[in-house]
């Protein structure tokens, strides 16, 4: 799914560490695509506290991807992986609620601000997709 594709992002670092590489991004994206698919399972199977790591990860994820856009000096970009660390929160309220309806409808508000980003940032490539020269 390209909007989970886009989902995709940054391992884990500290804040001292360097700012992704475009291969560790590209990894960091796979990445991103999985825990999206396992934040829908887990909404589906109303798996609530797997649902609240899910977004943890997500959340560290995103912020990788934020300093990636960062460091390559584009604010755009940037704002839209904010904009997904921000929508993660309903996600998470919704997980403490219990509320399938409301985190199924925040997940799928987030993978829209994902494929904008997607669309403007990136474009088909022989071995998938790679970031916009």
């Amino acid at each position: 799914m390209a909007v989970s594709a886009a989902l995709v992002c940054a391992l884990p670092t500290g804040a001292s560490q360097s700012a992704l590489t475009e291969d560790e991004y590209g990894a960091a994206m796979t990445e991103i695509n999985f825990l999206v698919g396992d934040a829908e399972l887990h909404i589906d199977a109303r798996y609530w506290p797997e649902l609240s790591e899910d977004i943890g990860k997500l959340r560290t994820q995103f912020e990788q991807v934020e300093a990636f856009w960062t460091a390559r000096g584009s604010e755009a970009a940037a704002g839209y992986a904010r904009q997904v660390r921000e929508g993660l929160s309903p996600i998470r309220m919704a997980a403490g609620e219990r509320d399938a309806e409301a985190a199924s409808t925040a997940l799928q508000a987030l993978k829209g601000t994902c494929q904008s980003c997607h669309d403007a940032f990136r474009e088909p490539s022989p071995d998938g997709y790679r970031i916009k020269p």
